[in-house]
């Protein structure tokens, strides 16, 4: 026995030839995994965007193919493909691509069910390097001749249209703005379509006004949103004479968002703009018995250096009015707004908005809110 050395040392002394090997397999391992690391699947495909321009409409399921590649040198597994619409179905493999393999994403969907210009994105999840491919499917609808009626889903008085709303959109206070929706004659008989006088911000062109049986025509609408003299979303509806006859469910309806353009004011001008400042954007009513009434109210500031006008409230539910304390409020003072909410009809929690509009550029709409609870 070595001097200086107990048989219990001599039993716990190192094996240098066997740790060494130790250490060359964990390197060993790690290497492997490190190299695993670095090599990945890659998916990748020749258009991501699928372009059906001019698709004819069909009620009849149509299938178009994504290709896909492997470019990579590890198998990708797709695991999960979501269109980001219930009008749309997607079918692949299960099965690994290979590296340098192709594969496929087929997606069925019916014509006739989308809406004139669309489109949808196809989200695709896979365990390649880049594990989310985005693909999607864009395009229009025209007519089917041998299947006429196809995109005309609304009917007034055996008149189908392509659409029941005209939706103008955002439309600043200077601009006239013009929109177009195209109707089918379905009776058997030639029918006339007119409106009655119109108001002044609104025109109404049928072209042709006399339509034949199976003969198409399309209905011009302008709006001038200086006319209208109102400001944030408009709803209104226009009533269709067929014959000259009235009819008040024989109507369609138009909504547009006025706002006033600030797009040309400079920094000078901004920084001499005026500023709706609220000291609260939320009030509760309490608890109400059904049927009485109940106020919150609201302090509206002007910050900025310049008056602020009170353009417009805009109210979700007719159960609340808006009264103003003034319409023009100077720069440093403060106006109060107060909400009055019926509670006829209503019962339980209650929760309503009422959007408030100035010529703040920086913030031109501010949305209150009130709430509360309506008791038997």
């Amino acid at each position: 026995m070595p001097k200086g050395y107990t048989r219990r040392d001599i039993r716990r002394k190192p094996q240098k030839g066997k740790n060494m090997g130790k250490r060359l397999f964990i390197i060993l391992i790690a290497c492997i995994c490190c190299a695993g690391g670095y090599a990945q699947g890659v998916l990748e495909t020749e258009s991501a965007v699928l372009a059906l321009k001019d698709l004819m409409a069909d009620d009849e399921p149509r299938t178009e193919t994504f290709t896909l590649r492997n470019t990579g040198d590890r198998p990708v597994i797709i695991t999960r493909v979501s269109p980001m619409s219930y009008l749309f179905e997607a079918e692949w493999s299960r099965e690994p691509l290979l590296p340098g393999k192709s594969g496929s994403i087929r997606v069925t969907f019916t014509p006739a069910r989308l809406p004139e210009t669309f489109s949808y994105k196809i989200m695709v999840y896979s365990n390649a390097r880049e594990n989310r491919l985005e693909l999607k499917v864009e395009g229009n609808l025209v007519d089917n001749p041998e299947k006429p009626a196809l995109l005309y889903n609304y009917t007034v008085g055996g008149i189908k249209f392509k659409r029941s709303n005209i939706n103008f959109g955002k439309v600043y206070t200077w601009q006239t703005v013009t929109d177009t929706v195209y109707y089918l004659n379905t009776r058997q008989e030639t029918v006339t379509l007119s409106t009655p006088p119109m108001p002044a911000h609104l025109q109404a062109k049928f072209m042709p006004a006399t339509v034949k049986p199976g003969e198409r025509g399309m209905l011009v609408l302008t709006y001038d949103a200086n006319a209208k003299g109102d400001y944030g979303y408009c709803y209104e509806s226009v009533l269709l004479l067929i014959d000259g006859k009235r009819d008040l469910r024989n109507r369609l309806t138009l909504t547009a968002t006025i706002a006033e353009d600030f797009s040309r004011l400079s920094e000078a001008d901004l920084a001499e703009a005026p500023a709706a400042s609220f000291k609260t954007k939320e009030e509760s009513f309490g608890d109400i018995r059904k049927g009485t009434k109940a106020d919150c109210h609201f302090t509206l500031t002007n910050t900025g250096k310049r008056p602020l006008f009170i353009r417009a409230t805009k109210t979700s539910c007719g159960c609340a009015a808006v009264t103003l304390g003034k319409k023009v409020v100077a720069p440093g003072e403060s106006a109060t707004i107060r909400v009055t909410f019926d509670s006829a009809g209503k019962s339980g929690r209650q929760y309503k908005t009422v959007t408030v509009i100035t010529n703040d550029p920086r913030q031109p709409e501010t949305e209150l809110r009130i709430k509360g609870n309506v008791t038997p």
